[in-house]
């Protein structure tokens, strides 16, 4: 979509354009809720934002932005830029977690076969075994996914929650940059459309899935309502790192915020991917040494369990 706008299609031309190639059904339900609303005569917005499950809220705010300051190919290339961003880290992060899991079922394998052959168990019986401790380690994985998503899911809206996972190591850069990443992609949008401040920093700091950084968005909105310069406000406000809340100064005195804001969104998308390439490389590394120390411990159970059969045996 933003090459198509970027070469001079108007969203109806690109939109069929996209039509006719092989989407993802979630895409062709956006595009066809996008033409019938654009038939009804609906805004842009409006019609993407029909249906909410197949579009997210930074979507809507950055597409929102784009339409109303007529600028909606730099909108659709930064939600291009950050979806790919997001689709590589996912990417780096499945492949990474792949040999630590076999070797977490060979484990598993290693903890029951060999003990049951030395107690001399029939296939039926180890095969039983080794389905319990399976359906286990399974249960385990699950429990521990849904707390997972569970944190996940109220970190937006529970400042506690959301700063205890940003101090995790590896995974909390990866946060906070994404965080700022789509709170600048959202801010620059507002500023290229001329939204007011005070609405730019309301919809900037929604779009930053952060419960720490909509806190001080509150207080950003109230100062811009009443006038004040927001520079010293971001410098005063621990919730944004120093660097640049010190250039949001500089630029906002210098009217050079069209230009920054866009500079550091692609900053803290490259170390958004940078800083989760890297968890996605390490946290296997951590999850595998906790295998190996496993794995290793069977193994030591397992040949102590024997010689200390066969020291029965001798007597």
């Amino acid at each position: 979509m933003a090459k198509l706008l970027e070469a001079g299609f108007d969203i109806r031309k690109a939109a069929a354009v996209l039509m006719d190639t092989k989407l993802p059904p979630a895409q062709v339900a956006l595009l066809e809720d996008l033409h019938s609303g654009l038939e009804a005569g609906q805004s842009i917005t409006a019609a993407f934002g029909k249906n909410t499950r197949n579009i997210t809220s930074l979507e809507r705010d950055i597409i929102g932005a784009g339409e109303r300051g007529g600028k909606l190919a730099p909108a659709f290339q930064h939600l291009a830029n950050y979806f790919g961003m997001v689709a590589s880290t996912r990417n780096a992060a499945v492949k990474g977690m792949i040999y630590p899991l076999v070797v977490l079922h060979m484990g598993v394998v290693i903890s029951v076969i060999p003990g049951a052959l030395m107690g001399r168990q029939g296939a039926g019986d180890i095969l039983a075994s080794l389905v319990v401790m399976l359906a286990g380690m399974y249960a385990v994985g699950f429990v521990i996914f849904l707390a997972a998503r569970a944190l996940l899911k109220m970190a937006p809206t529970h400042s506690g929650v959301d700063a205890l996972l940003n101090r995790l190591p590896w995974i909390g850069k990866a946060r906070r940059n994404m965080a700022m990443a789509r709170f600048c992609k959202v801010y620059h949008s507002c500023i290229l459309a001329g939204i007011s401040m005070n609405e730019t920093v309301s919809l900037a700091s929604d779009a930053s899935q952060s419960a720490v950084i909509r806190q001080a968005g509150e207080k950003l909105e109230a100062a811009a309502k009443s006038g004040e310069a927001l520079g010293p406000r971001f410098m005063a406000d621990a919730a944004f790192p120093v660097a640049f809340s010190r250039s949001y100064s500089t630029g906002e005195e210098a009217g050079t915020l069209d230009k920054d804001l866009g500079n550091w969104a692609r900053l803290f998308q490259d170390e958004a991917e940078a800083a989760a390439k890297t968890a996605s490389v390490m946290v296997p590394k951590v999850l595998y040494f906790f295998i190996l120390l496993f794995v290793a411990w069977k193994i030591v159970s397992f040949f102590s369990g024997y010689y200390t059969s066969l020291d029965n045996i001798g007597n």
